[in-house]
């Protein structure tokens, strides 16, 4: 196992006395070492398998990391016992093994977001607010992330949703590491018992923790001088700020955990040297960062290709070139192919282009499987069936297929029982309501728990008419519905043991967010931050430009060095080549505009790029991206400077004439006649 390490990962895997921080970058192999590390602690001997906890964010890490764990066993232990999984799943199992010191009921719920937006309009009923049901959950789960510190809110709606959460027996996503902070804040002698079980704790991703979670391996560590707690991270990929991730939990592990020790992973196994050299020198403009320079494997192959920069007149033929590009082969794998963007946005022209060519994509992270309205309507069907008291679920379904219950109906089963369901079957109901009622409740009138899962859930949406009401619709998209449906019943549910088992783990899928699966021959069209994780063989990185990458409003919020992150992450997805473009004019929002190249273009070494296209070499703007690259690029001319523009008549392709009013080097300001006060590259204009 460990001769298949490099020195800096076998250093990370025998390292297993202390806080230990793997700074681990882009491809350098991090779950090798975690695995590994795994394997090793329990192959000296140094604690039980029950005595490990692994944390990772997302579902798919957890599954690998078990995946490849029962292959380094080699059948000496099974890896069943390890504590394993996202640290909402471990601290959902902390939550279920001490319901009453909880304040919880042990068949608690767990709300997604449409559940909770579903609570938030029940208690703002007749309420005046400029906000939507969203924008309270976006903010309740902010509060929540900040960790125990949530308990001492005082806002009102903010108190009532929570008062109502406890009065449906039901926690939301947020929830569930907050009560087990609070749970080992109350009960000490709760906290010890986990603190002595897990005398190894592991962090995958550690870049994007939380406060809460940070709160959550402060508690778990606390009263030990030198506690064996490994977390792997790269600060240069902490970009999910706007989730709550702190980027500062990276930054002072060393303070936070006094005498620990840091190893760098810096041998990448993805990328050629030029794109690790782009990278490095882009990233390395960062003041917030521990440092650290990746360099390539292996140099059998050279260098590799440039960096390619194009700069093209406007959106349109930046769609185009690049559809163009993946077409000059004659039969593409197109699933070597990505589209990074920056946001969903500018996904349109690429879809337009692709569909008008034949080119097989898929629009990455879109619709989610369990985002889907017929999937979360038949996984409120079979949480009714197990949870008769879940009045969310019922609300949802009880008019799909409709069954004639308006808001009168609603409000007199709401007084006819403690929970809706018993509120139907006591309530004082027109003749035909009371049919519709009747024939609602006998479609959960069986014993499910004697059949598999598979067949309660075909034989509770069949019995409901939920899967007639499709079949008998008109809508296009109703056979791709059913096609969910069935997919969700023979493909999903099947695998589990009971009901309540898949439920649990549905209510985590829903709001696993950082999980992309692509499947298929086709080109991946996703943001930059659907695409962390994953590499391609060839990697487009279109509207590179000042206001759109960095976007405009993070700069203003001083997150300037969060979105240099971003295009870090973006640019080493790549393995063989990475072509960033900008466009002179691009229409965003319905408003064509004008913007300069981004300042991340002039911020990487030359020495690794290849500028294809752009003024003064206008002509070139159609040039092929060369396949090859034998010659190292030429350094891009450097303006000359002392010469200042300022005051001087200059004109502009697409914009037409104007006068300089400020020559900032690279960057003018030019008044132009027709177009207003823009900002624009010196290279694009020339002195009239």
């Amino acid at each position: 196992m460990l001769e298949n390490l490099n020195p800096e990962q076998r250093l990370a895997v025998e390292t297993t006395q202390g806080p230990l921080l793997v700074l681990s970058g882009a491809g350098t192999g991090k779950t090798s070492v975690l695995t590994s590390r795994i394997a090793h602690i329990l192959n000296l001997g140094l604690c039980d398998k029950y005595q490990i906890l692994a944390m990772t964010f997302t579902n798919k890490a957890a599954n690998e990391m078990k995946s490849r764990l029962s292959v380094l066993s080699n059948g000496e232990w099974y890896p069943d016992g390890i504590q394993c999984g996202t640290f909402h799943s471990i601290c959902l199992r902390i939550l279920r093994a001490n319901t009453s010191a909880a304040g919880l009921a042990q068949n608690f719920l767990i709300y997604g977001e449409d559940d909770q937006k579903a609570v938030i309009k029940s208690i703002l009923a007749g309420a005046t607010t400029t906000k939507s049901p969203a924008d309270y959950v976006e903010e309740f789960s902010r509060l929540k992330d900040k960790g125990l510190v949530a308990y001492q809110n005082k806002d009102k709606l903010f108190n009532a949703y929570n008062a109502e959460l406890q009065r449906l027996n039901a926690v939301d996503f947020g929830d569930i590491i907050l009560r087990v902070l609070k749970l080992f804040d109350t009960y000490p002698e709760i906290l010890a018992r986990y603190q002595n079980q897990f005398k190894y704790i592991l962090v995958d991703e550690f870049q994007d923790t939380n406060n809460a979670q940070m709160e959550l391996l402060k508690l778990l560590t606390q009263g030990r001088e030198k506690p064996n707690i490994c977390c792997v991270g790269d600060d240069d990929q902490s970009i999910y700020s706007w989730r709550g991730a702190e980027i500062k939990h990276i930054l002072n592990f060393e303070k936070t955990f006094p005498g620990a020790k840091i190893i760098r992973l810096e041998t990448n196994y993805r990328s050629t040297a030029n794109i690790l050299g782009a990278a490095n020198s882009l990233i390395r403009r960062n003041q917030e960062r521990l440092g650290k320079d990746l360099h390539n494997v292996s140099t059998d192959g050279g260098p590799g290709e440039p960096v390619y920069v194009l700069t093209l007149p406007s959106d349109l033929d930046e769609a185009r070139i690049i559809a163009e590009y993946i077409q000059r082969e004659d039969k593409p794998t197109y699933s070597n192919f990505a589209v990074l963007i920056r946001t969903g946005a500018l996904s349109r022209l690429f879809e337009e282009a692709f569909a008008t060519r034949g080119i097989p994509y898929k629009l990455i992270g879109a619709t989610k499987f369990y985002d889907r309205a017929e999937i979360r309507d038949a996984i409120a069907y079979l949480r009714l069936l197990v949870y008769p008291f879940d009045d969310i679920s019922f609300l949802r379904i009880i008019g799909r297929p409709r069954r004639g219950f308006g808001d009168a109906a609603i409000a007199k089963i709401r007084a006819a029982g403690p929970n809706l369901m018993t509120g139907l079957r006591n309530a004082a109901l027109s003749a035909k309501q009371r049919t519709a009622a009747d024939e609602f409740l006998s479609a959960f009138d069986f014993d499910w728990e004697n059949v598999s899962p598979r067949d309660a859930a075909q034989i509770l949406l069949e019995r409901a008419g939920y899967i007639k009401m499709w079949q008998d619709s008109k809508d296009s998209d109703a056979p791709d519905r059913l096609s969910n449906i069935r997919e969700l019943i023979t493909g999903v549910i099947s695998k589990y043991d009971t009901i309540p088992e898949f439920l649990e783990q549905a209510a985590l899928m829903m709001t696993d967010d950082n999980d992309t699966e692509i499947t298929g021959d086709v080109v991946s069209i996703m943001t930059i931050h659907a695409a962390k994780g994953l590499e391609f063989d060839t990697v487009f990185l279109p509207a590179w430009e000042e206001g759109v990458f960095p976007n405009e409003r993070t700069v203003g919020e001083g997150a300037l060095e969060e979105e240099r992150r971003l295009a870090y992450v973006a640019i080493t997805r790549a393995r063989r080549i990475c072509v960033v473009s900008n466009a002179m004019s691009r229409v965003m929002f319905g408003t064509r505009t004008y913007n300069s190249p981004s300042r991340f273009i002039t911020e990487m070494d030359n020495r690794y790029l290849d500028f294809q296209g752009g003024a003064p070499r206008a002509h070139t703007y159609y040039s092929p991206v060369p396949r090859s690259y034998d010659a190292p690029a030429k350094p891009r001319p450097t303006p000359i400077q002392n010469n200042t523009l300022k005051g001087k008549f200059v004109s502009h392709a697409e914009l037409g004439s104007g006068v300089v009013i400020e020559d900032d080097g690279n960057i003018l300001t030019i008044a132009f006649k027709n177009k207003g006060i823009k900002k624009v590259a010196r290279q694009f204009v020339t002195v009239s």
